[in-house]
């Protein structure tokens, strides 16, 4: 069984690299209250260092136990080396706070820069399939929109995965305002992502569906109604255009004149 030690806060620091980049401080104060009441229930995991002993498992209840006006905490230090150190913080944080995609992708490249870990070593050490390590490395390595959208929420993994296919910025980032705005679901996504592939001849051609599974009053595409037309579309055919406020009211304004025009029952105005 470990040894328990208590050890004095002042004498802990934080690591250099934490696995949660951004814990949110109403969690803290709710560990503190808990702290407050019931004391510390699992000890930290500690480790010596050149600099002293660093928090391996344990960075919130440190940080609780300062707001709750503690002294010391109680401490289990093991003998362990960087590498050994960063499985164990993987392994205790995963099971702990929830970490979001963003920081497990940069945990992950840390393993690989850092100890010349792979994306399959690290699949087999926290048990999760290789696609979901290399997508998670493949977000924080690529674009620092697509990144910022999914570590607020405002798009999936799933939307960024296929988000990331894309090399034209303009289209990319046409899509992710879709994906953020107009709720563009990961299934339209997908197939608007290969209809830009395949114009551009990266994918071959899209074998045609037939016409009733198009219409099908079951199909799971959305429809939005053209602004100008009026007609309605599926959105993968509409295309946004980026107006001011002031010009988009008067493109809307004088296509709403030109259709008034053109329709055979507007009345003639008085002369």
């Amino acid at each position: 069984m470990d040894k328990i030690t208590e050890v004095n806060l002042s004498d802990l620091s934080l690591p250099s690299f934490q696995l949660h980049s951004d814990i949110p401080q109403p969690y803290i104060h709710e560990i503190a209250d808990s702290i407050k009441t019931h004391g510390i229930i699992e000890p930290l995991i500690v480790r010596h260092t050149d600099n002293g002993k660093e928090i391996v498992c344990g960075c919130v209840r440190y940080q609780a136990s300062i707001l709750a006006g503690r002294k010391s905490v109680p401490c289990i230090i093991k003998s362990l080396s960087p590498e050994e150190a960063e499985s164990l913080k993987i392994h205790e944080n995963l099971k702990r706070l929830p970490t979001n995609d963003v920081d497990q992708g940069y945990f992950f490249i840390m393993l690989i820069e850092k100890f010349n870990w792979t994306a399959h070593s690290i699949s087999d050490d926290i048990g999760k399939s290789r696609p979901y390590v290399s997508q998670r490395i493949s977000l924080v390595r690529h674009n620092s929109e697509i990144t910022k959208a999914v570590k607020d929420g405002s798009i999936t993994i799933s939307h960024a995965r296929e988000l990331i296919r894309l090399d034209d910025p303009f289209e990319r980032k046409r899509l992710l305002h879709s994906c953020q705005y107009d709720g563009l679901p990961v299934n339209l996504l997908q197939r608007c992502v290969e209809d830009e592939l395949r114009r551009l001849k990266y994918l071959p051609p899209a074998a045609e569906s037939p016409p009733d599974e198009i219409h099908s009053d079951n199909s799971p595409y959305l429809t939005r109604n053209c602004e100008a037309c009026l007609n309605p579309f599926e959105i993968v055919n509409i295309r946004h255009v980026f107006f001011c406020i002031d010009c988009r009211k008067a493109i809307l304004d004088a296509i709403s004149d030109e259709r008034n025009k053109s329709s055979p029952n507007t009345p003639e105005k008085d002369s």
